[in-house]
């Protein structure tokens, strides 16, 4: 991988707006109005929210782009967000895929069901196939058949009498598949089950109990039938909330593990939050997040203080800058760092840089893990 990728990402990533739209534009859907180096190839003039394809960008953006997708490949501090508000169309690019910041891996669709509109379908194809970013289905897992039941149907009536011929494993391994169909229909890149029995989302399928055959069983088979039709697939498995639950065994079908360290107000909090060694892999697959619902203006919570790296306690984002470069207790670096409802950032423009650039603590903190402590090889 060339050296110079993390670069790009920091000081690049929406390198598109300033070749797709001038500065004199007010908004990202005016068209150009100069044709700019490397542009002279283009059948026509494309305004960013409109790009559907590579065959819409420059040569030099494609050739970016497919670094960036070599990039995705290399060990790195991963980008992560559950990302609201999702329309894919207007004027405003906080509502797209294809606005968030290159150094974002993969995003979990907060709020969406499937069912995608014809202009959420353009933004997620653009998001996947020309900056290699992942978007996955995501919601409370608590009962069976949460957020799938027909509306009017009793649940149990349905996934267990009616698609399970009256065996509750099978309504819930029926329920399993029935998330991976709407993965397939949609092209999605794989499921996020938010699992918080401690936290006031215990039901049919959420327990404070192990997941494993012996313990809590259900959650097992739901698990496992979600791994085997998404991973083999190329597709994503992820737990958010409690996933220390997982028994070491079951862990191996998960693909990462999510912390929502939101209130954490030190580094050694969120250590022993985290520290799960019977997980498997579990510091490369441990991603840590910040809550920006209420806290975006700020990088995270303002009384934050980093115990390992004191020099950030001076740096405004203490919090989100301390989780994207945590090393943990081996000396590997943290797996990925995430923010809640991360399109909130996208106010936050750096207007000191001479591109304005939105999602500045999202960016400014994957730039901190990558580059400025780099991870050591």
């Amino acid at each position: 991988m060339k050296s110079n990728i993390k670069t790009l990402i920091h000081i690049i990533p929406f390198v598109l707006t300033m070749v797709f739209l001038p500065q004199a534009c007010s908004k990202w859907t005016d068209t150009e109005r100069d044709i700019l180096e490397n542009q002279e190839g283009l059948k026509r003039r494309i305004p960013y929210l409109e790009a559907e394809s590579m065959e819409d960008l420059t040569l030099d953006l494609q050739e970016y782009f497919k670094n960036i997708k070599e990039y995705r490949e290399t060990r790195h501090v991963k980008g992560f967000g559950w990302f609201g508000n999702w329309t894919g169309k207007g004027d405003n690019p906080q509502n797209y895929l294809k606005a968030l910041p290159d150094s974002v891996d993969f995003v979990s669709l907060w709020g969406c069901r499937g069912n995608l509109t014809p202009e959420q379908k353009k933004d997620l194809k653009f998001f996947q196939e020309v900056k290699s970013g992942k978007a996955i289905l995501c919601w409370i897992i608590q009962d069976l058949g949460d957020q799938l039941t027909p509306i009017g149907r009793d649940a149990l009536d349905y996934w267990v009498e009616e698609k399970g011929k009256g065996v509750f494993e099978d309504g819930v391994r029926a329920y399993a598949s029935a998330i991976c169909d709407s993965i397939e229909k949609y092209n999605l890149d794989g499921f996020d089950i938010d699992y918080e029995p401690g936290y006031g989302h215990s039901g049919t399928l959420a327990s404070g109990q192990e997941i494993s055959p012996n313990g809590n069983r259900n959650m097992q088979i739901f698990i496992e039938t979600l791994s085997e039709r998404l991973r083999p697939a190329g597709r994503m498995l992820v737990m958010d909330g409690q996933p220390d639950l997982l028994s070491s065994e079951t862990s191996k079908l998960v693909d990462h593990y999510i912390y929502q360290a939101y209130w954490e107000s030190r580094t050694s909090y969120v250590l022993s939050k985290i520290n799960h060694p019977h997980l498997s892999d579990w510091e490369e697959k441990t991603i840590i997040t910040v809550e920006f619902e209420q806290t975006w203006k700020t990088g995270g919570i303002t009384h934050y203080r980093s115990t390992v790296r004191p020099e950030l306690n001076r740096e405004p984002g203490t919090q989100i800058l301390d989780y994207a470069t945590l090393n943990l207790p081996s000396g590997k670096r943290i797996g990925g760092i995430g923010t809640f409802h991360m399109e909130y950032d996208y106010a936050n423009i750096n207007r000191e840089e001479a591109e304005n650039r939105p999602y500045h603590w999202l960016r400014k903190a994957l730039y901190f893990g990558n580059q400025v402590y780099p991870i050591e090889k």
